[in-house]
Order: C-alpha cells, then structure tokens, then sequence
C-alpha cells in the first residue's frame, strides 16, 4: 500500500471517528497490544482487513508520539507466526504517511479448509474470534461447528428420517421424477426398478432398522408434508409497511402480510414467489398487441433467490429450528437463511462463471429433476447460475445490484427497490466535479454514495472483464473518489469523506443541508446511515440533526438513547 492510499485510509478513520469492520487502528506505544492477536483471527476468519499500529484514536487518528515502528513491525510478524493456529502470512509494511510513521498489516481471509484461526494461548474454543461492528468477538461453539462442517462435504440430506416411510413421499412428483431421470440418464439407470431407482438418487435410503425410508433430501424435494417431522423447515414472509420493523404508522398494522410457506421446497417456491409478487407494484407496458407486465423485483429474479435460500440453507441439526425468512420492506427485499456461504467460495467470489460449491449436493441433484406445480420447468439447473441470473435480471430492469451479507451462521440477500442511476444520484455525481467518468464508474460511485464498499467482482458483475475492472477501480482511487481496504482479491472500495462531502460543499458548506438532502426520499435513517450518505462525521451529523430537529426540519423517532432511534424528514 502506497502512501497517497494509505492516508486515505487515515482521513476515512478521521471523518468516521472510528474503526471499520475491515480496518483496525491502535496505539502501540507500549508494545503490541494483546487485543492485535484477537483482531488477527478476527481477519482471518472474516474476509480479512488492514490493521494500522501508530494511531492515536483519541487525538484524531495522528501518529501516535513515541511510537516505535520497527519493534512493533517485528513484534506484529512474531505474533502472526507463533501466537495464532494456523499461522498467519500477513503483509507488514513500516510507511511513512507525512506525519509520522506508522506499521501497516494486510490481514488476509484464512482459505475455509482451515478456519477457525484461533489464539493458540487460549485454544481454539476460547481463542476464536469474527468482527462485530468496529470490534472483535468470540466465536460461538455452533459458528466454530459450521466452519469445522466447512471443511468437508456435509451428508445432512442424504440421511434417512426418522418415523418417515416411502407414504409420506408425493405419488405423481415421485413418477415424474422416474420418468425423467430414466429418459435423460438411460445408462445409470437401465435395469434397475423403481425402488433401485430411488435408492441410487438417494431419495430413499436404509433406516437404522434396515428399512428403506425417506431421506432428508427425498423428503424436501418430494414430500407431502416434510413439516410433519421438521416443523421449522419452512419459509416464513413478512410485509412491513416502513423501510424496518419500527417504522409503523400511528394508529396502522404492524405487518401488511404475515405468511408461512409449507410443503416441499417445489411448493414452497411457487407461493413464496406469488406472495412476494401479490405484495409489490405492477407497472404494464404495451407491447405490439400484447402486453408486458413488469413488477418491483424482476420474476426470475426473486424465483432464483428463493430457490437458493432453500437449497444452500444448512440442514444440520443445529439450524433446524430456523426457518428461511423473506422480509418485504418499502425499499427492499431480503431473503435469509441459515448457514453462511460453503466451501471456497466467498463474497468476492459471488457472480463469478462457474463460481459454485454446494452444502447439500443430494438435494440439488434431485431438485434439477424435480417440478415446480402447475409448470413444466425444474426447481433448478444445478448449474451454478441462480446468481448471475439474479445479477441479469436485476441489471436488466434497470435496478441497483443486490446485496450480499455473509456471516458463518447466515446468508442474506437484499434486492434494493429503486434504480440506481436516479436523478439525485447522478446530480450528487455531477457535484463531484469528476469529469470522464465511464458508465461503470458512475454506477460504482451510486453505489457508494449509498454507503456500500464495492469490490472487482462486483465492478466486473456490471459487464466488465477483470482487467479492465481494476483499471476503473484504479483510476477512482486516483481521483480521490474511493480509499482501498485491503489487498489483491480481498480489497474492497469505499468512498472517501471529501468525495461524500462534495455535495455539501459545492452550497457553501450547508452541513445542515446534505443530511437534508440525504433523508429526502429514503424514509428513515440511522445516524450511521446520514454518515455513509453525506461522508460527513459522527459528531457533525449529530449536531447537524439537533439543528434540523429544533428548527422542525426533521423528528426523531426514538428517545436520545435508544437503538432504535432513526430520523426522518418531515
């Protein structure tokens, strides 16, 4: 990391008054801290990070006085190599940022197979960490189960169900599912019977009394009613009025729908989809002699995120008693579940070609021959192309890209509602005064001004090749438009206060006026949310909001001290 980056990164620390999921300041004037070895693992078995050692965060971030760079450098390379299991290869630089210098560690994500990274002094189940927020925390036994789980292949779906018998499976999807395997795979399945048909698709498979029975992955994919012995291996939908599960109108409902989805994961799909959509807003277009209709969230769209929540969810006993959850608010759309990405894929992996590994291989091996009702199409292709559709189709209504949120022991994907070019989007890329931008580029910057980090893939997930997609990256660091976090295929982009700032700037410094500008058509807001949008600090935003609420401009909807406060514009 070059010096022009790095106080990029020292000004980002400035305007936020505090450290990032991703990027870590300390003192160290004293020696290494004790807590670097627990913010180490906490890297490592994210998706890595920078940590900065020679920063003072109670004067503002400058160079820490008396620091010493070079003890600290080869105590920090000390500790990644003898203090954590597996040893970490960070790369530790001493840079000089004008003021000082100051110690520079790129923590790397540690590959899945060997995670958890842990503090050898206090073992793997103590000495485990993950970030929360701007801090680090131990692992819980289940989140250290599933990165242990990670490793290998799980055999949650080919396992028999207890009580089950081959009744409780459905006769017709049962026989569709036999004539279209026989027809498409003639040679693994010539000569066999029904019932060896079955059993070498592992839908039925021998009990512990030697029965044939129902497996997991039989039961969801073809069942009656998978229910009856898994009563929380359902998807559950709720319709919010507001923009969050607070923002309720006076005196109206809490929830404008309130649903749970049962039957097979088939079943389950077709009136997910139908509910979602029967919840959103339609606009109809003429088309020649027909007509085209085109809702909030494109069809194919929503089917694919769905079928991936059900199909990639993890099916081990300690998440059996969590549903899927799809929660419709008034700016987007979120589909969760339990268990957090399998294998080697990560978040900067999504949308790649090809990019797949799957938790539940029996399940979707059956699900590719398996019918939605009423339909004549499969509930997937097993094809690794349920995201790049997502990515296709979203791209093609004109929408803002979805969102992926990875934790160990969740998935979520947000569609937002709202096109992401907008006119007040492209009049706060206009205030940059950045001329010559590509139209990836301003894609990117929309992103940012909406508080996301943006990486290589998903520059490359709007139409880009990888080359070209870090020469753009490249040239908005160099315009001062985005700081970089990290290295190689871990560095994510966000955007630089001053680029945040140019709004408010261009009217005279009117504070006041980018958080006005900033509520305006997003309903409610967090503090944290008016800080990512405007790139102003903490402590202006607060004073900025206190002015605006005694003048009348905008309320407030919780007490000072609540976690629920938000503001919004009146």
């Amino acid at each position: 990391m070059d010096t022009v980056e790095l106080r990029g990164l020292v000004t980002l620390l400035r305007a936020r008054a505090t450290d990032l999921t991703d990027l870590e300041a300390k003192t160290a004037v004293g020696g290494l801290p004790k807590s670097v070895r627990e913010t180490i693992s906490a890297f490592s078995n994210g998706r890595g990070g920078t940590i900065l050692l020679g920063l003072d965060e109670r004067a503002d971030f400058a160079v820490a006085e008396g620091f010493q760079a070079a003890r600290i450098r080869d105590d920090l390379a000390s500790a990644c190599s003898s203090d954590l299991e597996p040893p970490v290869r960070a790369e530790i630089d001493i840079v000089d940022i004008g003021e000082g210098a100051i110690v520079v560690a790129e923590i790397p994500e540690l590959d899945p197979r060997f995670k958890p990274c842990f503090v050898r002094s206090r073992g793997e189940y103590n000495g485990s960490f993950t970030r929360g927020g701007d801090g680090d925390r131990k692992l819980t036994d289940f989140e250290i189960h599933l990165l242990h789980t990670n490793r290998g292949q799980p055999d949650d779906d080919r396992r028999s169900v207890d009580g089950a018998s081959v009744e409780d499976l459905d006769g017709l999807s049962v026989s569709y599912l036999l004539r279209r395997v026989r027809q498409r795979q003639r040679r693994a399945f010539d000569g066999l019977d029904d019932e060896g048909v079955l059993r070498r698709l592992n839908v039925l498979a021998p009990d512990v009394d030697g029965r044939l029975v129902p497996t997991l992955g039989g039961m969801l994919a073809l069942g009656q009613y998978p229910q009856q012995f898994f009563p929380q291996l359902n998807a559950t939908f709720v319709v919010y009025p507001g923009v969050s599960a607070e923002d309720v109108p006076a005196g109206g409902p809490r929830f404008l729908d309130n649903r749970t989805f049962e039957g097979s994961i088939p079943n389950i799909v077709d009136e997910a989809v139908a509910a979602v959509l029967r919840n959103t807003s339609v606009r109809s277009f003429v088309e020649g002699a027909g007509r085209r209709d085109v809702y909030d969230y494109p069809v194919e769209a929503l089917r694919e995120v769905i079928v991936n929540a059900l199909v990639h969810r993890d099916y081990s006993p300690y998440s059996r008693g969590t549903p899927v959850q799809i929660v419709l608010y008034a700016d987007r759309l979120a589909v969760a579940n339990p268990g957090g990405l399998f294998g080697a894929v990560t978040e900067d992996d999504l949308g790649g070609e090809g990019v797949s590994s799957t938790r539940n291989p029996v399940l979707v091996k059956l699900l590719q021959d398996v019918q939605l009702p009423d339909s004549d199409r499969t509930v997937c292709e097993n094809r690794a192309s349920g995201i790049p559709t997502m990515l296709r189709e979203m791209r093609r209504a004109g929408s803002a890209p979805p969102e992926f949120h990875n934790r160990i022991t969740r998935f979520k994907v947000v569609f937002p509602r709202h096109a992401l070019l907008t006119a007040e989007t492209m009049a706060w890329i206009e205030g940059l005064g950045a001329t010559g931008l590509t139209a990836t580029q301003q894609m990117a910057l929309a992103q940012l001004h909406e508080g996301r980090a943006i990486t290589n893939q998903s520059m490359r997930n709007l139409g880009l090749d990888g080359r070209r997609a870090t020469v753009e990256l490249a040239d908005l660091v160099g315009r001062g438009l985005a700081a970089r976090i990290g290295e190689r295929r871990h560095a994510r982009y966000v955007l630089v206060p001053s680029a945040g700032r140019a709004l408010a700037e261009a009217s005279q410094g009117d504070r006041e006026g980018a958080v006005l500008a900033a509520l305006s058509g997003r309903g409610e807001m967090s503090r944290r949310d008016i800080e990512l949008a405007t790139g102003l600090g903490q402590i202006t935003v607060l004073r900025a909001l206190e002015s605006l609420i005694a003048v009348g401009k905008v309320e407030a909807t919780a007490p000072p001290r609540s976690p629920l406060r938000r503001y919004r514009r009146i």
